[in-house]
């Protein structure tokens, strides 16, 4: 917010500038609005090169071993190793524990760890019989609090707030000209009819049920899910943040898609109406 606010409203102030400054007709803002958006659109496909590895979870998305594969099944079975089967670990606990080995677990007792020191959040667990490895069985076998840090999100995340910033400003750029083109193509006395419509449009078409399908897309992608005191199903722990970014961006892509193909049925519209 504190970066895409201020470039919205220097975008939106810039449009409105270009039209006066230049005296754009209404077949030239449509003209603009309309490369303004597909513009946007190319850049927002960019996104994809910006996701980040899956957390590396032991027994959910990464074997005991160490190893990386395909997320594994979340029953009890395979969070429980020999290297943590006499612990007696609760399944339905979410405190993670960073190993040094740069596996989280999902409890310092799924790490089969056997002693701690420090209080709080500078709590460090030791012994840690998981996170020496179950085949090598040498190294560090220290873990703290929290999950691990994942560098290829630090690293994509400056390429993702530039993208974000660099699609807001020519999304506002456009958004002045599309007001405009409302108010030219109405006669003056339905000009307050038409705001309300296009507001309501927006709120029924996109602020209501866009919650609905994006939060439920989104939750097929999670991994592990919490437990509520009560036992019922609580906040997502874990995402599967490859599917993650398909889903979540997909959907966004291909709405934008269709906003792009009506875009140029507008201008193609406009140009013929007032050529």
């Amino acid at each position: 917010g504190v970066v895409l606010l201020p470039v919205t409203i220097l975008g939106m102030f810039l449009g409105g500038f270009l039209i006066k400054k230049f005296k754009l007709h209404i077949t030239e803002m449509a003209k603009f609005a309309c490369i303004s958006f597909i513009v946007a659109y190319l850049l927002n496909l960019l996104y994809f090169s910006c996701s980040c590895e899956v957390l590396r979870v032991a027994g959910l998305t990464a074997p005991y071993s160490g190893l990386v594969t395909k997320h594994l099944s979340s029953s009890k079975h395979i969070y429980t190793a020999s290297c943590n089967a006499e612990c007696s670990c609760k399944v339905d606990q979410w405190d993670p524990v960073c190993g040094d080995n740069g596996i989280t677990y999902t409890t310092a007792c799924f790490a089969g760890c056997r002693s701690s020191s420090g209080t709080g959040r500078n709590m460090v667990f030791h012994n840690c019989s998981c996170v020496e490895g179950q085949e090598l069985g040498l190294g560090n076998s220290s873990a703290v609090l929290g999950q691990c840090q994942r560098e290829s999100c630090a690293k994509a995340f400056p390429y993702f707030l530039a993208l974000q910033t660099a699609c807001a400003f020519i999304l506002a750029l456009g958004g002045t000209p599309t007001y405009m083109i409302m108010f030219r193509s109405v006669s003056p006395d339905l000009k307050s009819f038409a705001v309300g419509i296009e507001t309501l449009g927006g709120r029924v078409l996109g602020g209501l049920p866009a919650p609905i399908y994006f939060g439920a897309l989104i939750d097929k992608t999670c991994l592990k899910w919490g437990t509520k005191g009560c036992g019922r199903s609580g906040s997502c722990r874990v995402y599967d943040t490859k599917e993650f970014t398909n889903v979540y961006l997909g959907l966004i892509a291909g709405l934008r898609a269709g906003c792009c193909l009506l875009y140029i049925v507008l201008s193609v519209l406009i140009v013929r109406r007032f050529k």
